[in-house]
């Protein structure tokens, strides 16, 4: 399997801690010709990130390359087998996706600005923390979000999460995160596995906020 990604991306850092996770034997492909090129566009027509691909066979968008992942890979299992309990980590998932990872992307655009207005920065925390709030009332973390053991919920938000704290940070701003969300993230990130799948991505985080 060939997975086209890079380092910084966060949703190819959502579909790598899958794969690592489920221990799939791959191997990772910047873009060829770089993002959004036209030779990668012939590839992956949306030239967007993540992809994978099987021979002649590809599929992009991050969720749908999960799903594929978890149906063909069932070991260990990153969705629960109840109907509601599944239907449930679906909805985590898409709500990170659709409400929660924008709210975060929208501070990428001020991250070179290191004289952002306090009323701007101030917006923009408060739709990120309103949307961890929204969060938190969808669940319990027992430890992961969706009960005993990591699923595809968990994915998305712990790379989110600490991206946002780190790009507030810039500023001298902390995020105001819930108890229960807080605690989640902190053990979340102490398993060797979350670990090991996210270094490249928290490496190359930490230079593009450096550099």
């Amino acid at each position: 399997m060939i997975f086209h990604a890079t380092a910084l991306s966060s949703y190819s850092a959502k579909v790598r801690l899958v794969l690592c996770i489920k221990g799939v034997d791959f191997e990772e492909r910047e873009p060829p010709g770089g993002y959004r090129s036209e030779c990668y566009r012939a590839l992956v027509p949306m030239g967007t990130l993540p992809a994978i691909q099987e021979g002649d066979w590809v599929l992009s968008e991050s969720e749908a390359i999960n799903e594929y992942l978890e149906e063909r890979y069932a070991d260990p299992p990153m969705l629960p087998a109840g109907f509601h309990e599944r239907a449930r980590v679906r909805f985590l998932a898409r709500f990170h996706d659709l409400y929660l990872e924008p709210a975060v992307r929208a501070l990428f655009p001020r991250v070179r600005d290191p004289a952002l207005d306090g009323a701007t920065l101030q917006r923009l925390r408060g739709t990120i923390e309103h949307r961890l709030q929204q969060l938190a009332g969808f669940c319990r973390p027992s430890p992961w979000l969706a009960g005993d053991r990591i699923t595809l919920a968990d994915c998305g938000p712990l790379v989110t999460l600490p991206l946002a704290q780190r790009i507030l940070a810039r500023w001298s701003q902390s995020l105001d995160v819930p108890t229960g969300l807080d605690a989640w993230l902190a053990e979340g990130w102490q398993d060797p596995r979350v670990h090991r799948a996210l270094a490249s991505w928290q490496k190359a985080t930490d230079h593009w906020l450096t550099s």
